[in-house]
């Protein structure tokens, strides 16, 4: 008999038993974990609103974007990854990565505040329609009470349909 042909009989029940070992519960004490320290110096986590008060989210079309774009009736942010919109974005868009987008929302307050007190809209773009990013963007928004409109074509779209870019 080959000796390879046996070497996998012969490991599985020695896998097997290592396994169960490593598996099994330790008789030890397991020591408690270490209080955790608050960090003084971060602003404390602003809570949920009811969903009373939360925004909407919808979605908008490439034609109504653009067209509220060109009047300056729109708030428009860009969900991708700061790298990309420094490569090109929307004009007048304003990068608001899904990676710190609560941070980001917070430090824009004032500017959201004064967009939704003249009826502006507020819209929320990504890559495209594949991208989930302006989704999270829009959730983390109306979380903080503002309605949002997602352009789930993206900065594909809007590329595609030879529209201005900066």
């Amino acid at each position: 008999m080959n000796a390879m042909a046996s070497l996998p009989s012969i490991l599985f029940p020695v896998a097997l038993a290592s396994a169960m070992v490593s598996c099994a519960p330790s008789k030890a004490p397991v020591p408690a974990p270490a209080p955790v320290k608050q960090d003084e110096t971060k602003p404390p986590e602003k809570k949920r609103l009811p969903a009373s008060q939360r925004g909407e989210v919808s979605s908008i079309s490439l034609t109504k974007l653009f067209e509220l774009q060109q009047s300056g009736d729109v708030l428009i942010y860009d969900a991708r990854p700061s790298v990309f919109y420094r490569e090109g974005h929307i004009p007048g868009a304003i990068s608001l990565p899904k990676s710190i987008a609560t941070d980001v929302i917070r430090e824009r307050e004032a500017e959201l505040k004064a967009a939704k007190a003249d009826g502006k809209h507020i819209a929320v773009y990504c890559t495209g329609i594949l991208c989930a990013d302006a989704r999270t963007v829009a959730r983390y928004l109306s979380s903080a009470g503002y309605s949002s409109s997602i352009f789930s074509g993206g900065w594909d779209e809007w590329k595609s349909a030879g529209l201005p870019t900066e």
